[in-house]
């Protein structure tokens, strides 16, 4: 049951920040004040650091929608562009002809990253990033810090590549390979922004357009094809889906029917014809007409 948000007096309040985000914080103010004893305009400089260090510990509760084969965004930003692609090898996709829809963070986003699909976690690929390159620009620059998800539900995938800058701990996953997953749940931080391509079967149908700004395990993508029939789980939920027995119909097969051979059928000579009525009667007149000339 969803909570009653009417009893709560502040129920915009849905932020918070990461303990180890307020830690730097506080860990900046402390420099920036000691640089403030050397030269007043130093003070501005280390309070840059405790800003950053709460834009990069600020997250977001989120509240996923209760559709079942959904697809969500696994991060809050901006559609750059949905075209079809080949996804990269090391998704590990049994499909590699997809559709991309590519998003695009700013550093002031949440840094919480959301499950796209209910199913599980197949693969999981994180490549650490180069201290010299602070910012992602672009999502193929070099040096950034990058990681590979690929979920499943059903048979079919959803694949996720993040990346963002490569100074300081930019990616940090808790989850692992085999891990079952729930829709919108929190499975990872990324700080201080990004890029998101999130990699879909090609018959996907999408809802979203670039342009289009995306708020992370909420917003909807799309939704997978149910391999069977399209209207067997129209109405459920993704929890009542999973709970949902799967239904084998066995149909009886037809009996053959033996052709007899025609050597089985008898011959018109073999088949006896039935006397005519009229010469049974003509016979039985002519016997009691004779028994009455000998009585």
């Amino acid at each position: 049951m969803s909570e009653d948000l009417d009893r709560r007096s502040t129920p915009w309040l849905t932020v918070g920040l990461d303990w180890e985000g307020v830690a730097a914080a506080l860990g900046a103010l402390l420099v920036a004040l000691l640089l403030g004893l050397i030269w007043s305009p130093l003070f501005w400089i280390g309070f840059a650091g405790v800003i950053l260090a709460l834009m990069a510990a600020r997250w977001s509760h989120r509240t996923p929608p209760d559709l079942a084969n959904g697809i969500v965004s696994p991060c809050d930003g901006v559609v750059v562009s949905v075209e079809r692609v080949e996804a990269p090898s090391e998704l590990r996709l049994t499909e590699s002809a997809t559709m991309r829809i590519r998003v695009s963070s700013a550093p002031s986003a949440t840094n919480k990253v959301y499950t796209p699909i209910a199913g599980s976690l197949e693969s999981l690929i994180l490549e650490a990033g180069e201290n010299g390159v602070p910012l992602a620009t672009r999502p193929e620059d070099d040096g950034l810090t990058r990681a590979y998800l690929t979920f499943e539900s059903r048979g079919q995938q959803v694949g996720v590549r993040l990346a963002s800058g490569g100074f300081g701990p930019r990616i940090e996953l808790s989850t692992e390979a085999g891990d079952i997953v729930r829709l919108g749940r929190p499975f990872g931080t990324r700080r201080l922004g990004g890029w998101c391509d999130i990699y879909v079967p090609s018959n996907t149908g999408i809802l979203i357009w670039p342009g289009q700004t995306l708020i992370g395990g909420e917003t909807v993508l799309g939704r997978l094809k149910s391999q069977g029939d399209p209207d067997l789980f129209d109405g459920m939920t993704a929890e009542e889906q999973e709970e949902a027995p799967v239904l084998q119909v066995e149909t009886e097969a037809e009996p053959e029917i033996e052709e007899e051979e025609d050597d089985d059928y008898p011959s018109p000579d073999e088949v006896s014809v039935p006397e005519d009525p009229a010469e049974i009667f003509a016979r039985l007149r002519e016997a009691a007409r004779k028994h009455g000339e000998e009585d």
